[in-house]
Formats: C-alpha cells, sequence, structure tokens
C-alpha cells in the first residue's frame, strides 16, 4: 500500500460539478430548449483513490489488477457475442445497427455496436442531482449537434481517419482567414488536454463545406486509436481593443477502429 497515493489520483479530483447549457431546438417550430449536461468523468484511478480513503483494509492495488483482468474479459466474452452484465450496474447489449442489404447473409452481416443499460438502481442514483450553473444560450452562439462518418454514412461516435466527416449545428459557419478548427485529444475527466501542441488542426484546404449549419471536413491521419476527441472550432472575437477566440466543442468521438 505504500505510495498508492502517489500512483492515484486524489479525492479532489472527483469533486461533483455539473452545469446545465440551454439551447434553442430550432428544429422546433415552438422553439422549445434542449438541455447539454456538462459533468466532470470520474478516471478509473479516481474511483481507486475513493475506495482507499473510504476502506483503508482494502488493497487497492490488488483491486486494480482484478479491475484489469475484468475489462479484458468483458471484451472477450464480446467478441464471443455475448453480451455482458456490468456487476451490479446494467448490462452491456451488444445491438445492430439496422441497415442492413436486401439480400444480407449471415457471414456478411457486420456493424454491430454496444449499448449500456442502466439497472433501476444506477437510474436512481442520478435522480435528483444538484445542478451548479444553468446557462441559457441566446440562440446567436454556434451551436454543434451531430458528427457523421461520411464513409459509412453514419452517426456512431466514431470517424474514419484520412476521410470526410460532417460536422451539424446552428450558426457554426467559419470565417476560414481567422478561426481555426481542431481534433482535441481528451483527459480521462472528459478535459481537452491543455497543450496545443496535441491538438490535431484540421487545414483550410481540408474544409470542403462550410455552411451556417453544416461544416464538412477531412479527418487527420494521425488520429490514434483507444483516444477520446472532440471538435473544437475557436472563433475569432474582437471587443474593443481585446482580440480572443471562443470556443465550439461537440460531443465526443473515437477514430473507428479505436
Amino acid at each position: 500500500m505504500k505510495g498508492i497515493s502517489d500512483e492515484l489520483v486524489s479525492e479532489e479530483a472527483i469533486q461533483p460539478s455539473i452545469n446545465i447549457t440551454l439551447h434553442k431546438n430550432f428544429l422546433d417550430k415552438n422553439r422549445s430548449y434542449y438541455a447539454k449536461v456538462h459533468t466532470k468523468v470520474a478516471s478509473v484511478k479516481a474511483v481507486l483513490s475513493r475506495i482507499n480513503e473510504e476502506n483503508k483494509g482494502v488493497d487497492v492495488v490488488t483491486l486494480k489488477n482484478g479491475l484489469e483482468l475484468y475489462d479484458k474479459q468483458v471484451i472477450k466474452l464480446l467478441k464471443e457475442g455475448y453480451s455482458v452484465k456490468i456487476l451490479d450496474l446494467g448490462v452491456l447489449i451488444i445491438k445492430h445497427r439496422g441497415k442492413v442489404a436486401d439480400k444480407a447473409e449471415a457471414d456478411n452481416l457486420s456493424d454491430f455496436t454496444v449499448e449500456f443499460i442502466p439497472n433501476e438502481k444506477v437510474l436512481e442514483a442520478v435522480k435528483n442531482l444538484e445542478v451548479d450553473a444553468v446557462l441559457v444560450g441566446n440562440g446567436k452562439e454556434p451551436v454543434m449537434s451531430e458528427i457523421t462518418d461520411l464513409a459509412r454514412k453514419v452517426s456512431d461516435g466514431k470517424i474514419t481517419a484520412g476521410k470526410g466527416v460532417r460536422l451539424m449545428g446552428h450558426n457554426i459557419k467559419m470565417d476560414l482567414e481567422k478561426d481555426e478548427l481542431y481534433i482535441v485529444p481528451q483527459n480521462e475527466d472528459g478535459t481537452a488536454v491543455e497543450s496545443m501542441a496535441q491538438w490535431y488542426r484540421v487545414d483550410n484546404e481540408d474544409i470542403f463545406r462550410n455552411k451556417p449549419t453544416e461544416i464538412n471536413f477531412t479527418a487527420p491521419l494521425g488520429l490514434e486509436n483507444g483516444v477520446e476527441y472532440r471538435i473544437v472550432v475557436r472563433y475569432w472575437k474582437k471587443d474593443g481593443t481585446k482580440v480572443f477566440y471562443t470556443p465550439c466543442e461537440s460531443d465526443s468521438f473515437y477514430k473507428r477502429g479505436a
């Protein structure tokens, strides 16, 4: 147990923080709003740190090793075609995306995915969360709503490196002389990697459609498997003599094949 605090994230790393932004739903003629929740992600290390704080007799290193073995077995069972119960939290269900050719055969069906179905205990845990802040968008700010992999024509949270990506939203058109489009890797807690040296800049020549509700571009080739990313557009702004960038970011996604 010696040195465990150096290895694991501290308790402070998973203090709750829930913010909600309300955006106008421009597809609804009644102009209703939809809520986007912003919250931190507790990494495995952070969860183990909390276990260590609350259960002094538990060997957290052994527990971590056990979780890694559990992780490998879950992946193995999924590859064998099993849906898998995840402890007492819910079930990973294997699903098909639903797009099948007219004469599809059993041996050439592909494009499966996985969905997590939480149980009642999990749903009850988030039923009455306290929100730290609620912000209301003014309808003029850029909002991203959907990412589509044009190579496969699906919006499943994955894109293909070196292939086309469609970004849908509202007021997202870029000034290509000033604004900047990036693919940004995420830390384990869901925040952006701070060093812009690790961000992937999408060059202007790789942006082949730029409209108020749609941006199409070619994804960089260097994206890595297993890394969570977001699309971030940095919009150039000027307030008097002050020049700054206002970021607008998408939901997270992975490179296809992760």
